[in-house]
């Protein structure tokens, strides 16, 4: 009889963790890791096979707020409609030591690796889309810790570059989260310069194409860190490209979401160029 509860309980949970939905399946709160943030939301394409690409979202939040259901259904759709897989994941907020968070971005990709012949998806087509602080993650990872090269392209939407430049300090001032750099990194900028330029994409750049989404309005991010980072890989060779909406700030999609469809456009055109969907 404990072992008729067991097994009915298991039931439960599976069919809790794995939804059908019209346009195809849905995995919530996946265990990717051992801490209480590694989790992960998978979408999957009612019409998918081994070309299926992956889309990794990663949420802002100042490297310490935010979650992965901050994605909208809307963004979602957007990308399951074209035809791709998608996933939403959450990571360790800020402790001191960004290589955990690294870690983490590394451990999802792993553990979808290892579930992409019974998703019946492709194995090694990984694109990360990042929003501000995600955005910087995505571009971190996928520049300078993607040992297995399974990320194909990565798009930065209003992501920091730059984690020395004085101007992007000044802006956290103002809005009164400077704070959040020491808890990044563990410690002051005055105190170790170089562990924020360990940090910093901008310094740690490779050959992963790279599309960045900028606002010319934004107080927060300085827009020039993403058009900094497109000029340096530019001139390395680096496929890249930006479009800076010069009506926004932060929330890039302007005012009444005027740039919204735009975006969404754009963006899936990359992805058809470089996850081949």
């Amino acid at each position: 009889m404990q072992q008729y509860l067991i097994n009915a309980i298991l039931f439960i949970l599976l069919l809790s963790s794995c939804k059908k939905q019209d346009n195809g399946v849905v995995f919530k709160n996946l265990s990717y890791g051992p801490h209480q943030r590694n989790k992960i939301d998978v979408y999957l394409p009612q019409e998918r096979d081994t070309s299926t690409a992956m889309v990794l979202l990663i949420h802002g939040g100042a490297w310490v707020a935010g979650d992965k259901g901050d994605w909208s259904q809307e963004i979602i759709n957007e990308f399951l409609n074209s035809g791709y897989a998608v996933s939403s994941m959450n990571y360790r907020y800020a402790n001191g030591n960004f290589h955990n968070q690294m870690n983490d971005i590394a451990n999802a990709l792993d553990f979808m690796q290892s579930k992409t012949d019974g998703w019946k998806i492709n194995h090694n087509k990984f694109a990360l889309i990042g929003g501000s602080a995600g955005a910087h993650l995505s571009l971190l990872y996928a520049h300078a810790f993607d040992s297995t090269d399974a990320v194909k392209t990565v798009v930065s939407i209003v992501g920091p570059a730059d984690m020395t430049d004085p101007v992007f300090h000044q802006y956290a001032t103002n809005y009164g989260i400077y704070f959040v750099f020491e808890q990044f990194f563990g410690t002051t900028f005055q105190n170790n310069p170089q562990l924020y330029r360990d940090g910093s994409p901008i310094y740690n750049y490779s050959n992963v194409p790279t599309f960045f989404v900028c606002g010319g309005l934004d107080d927060l991010v300085p827009a020039q860190q993403s058009i900094r980072m497109f000029d340096t890989l530019t001139v390395h060779g680096i496929t890249t490209d930006t479009t800076v909406f010069n009506n926004a700030g932060h929330d890039v999609f302007g005012p009444n979401a005027v740039n919204k469809q735009q975006i969404y456009d754009e963006v899936k055109v990359w992805l058809n160029m470089y996850l081949g969907n």
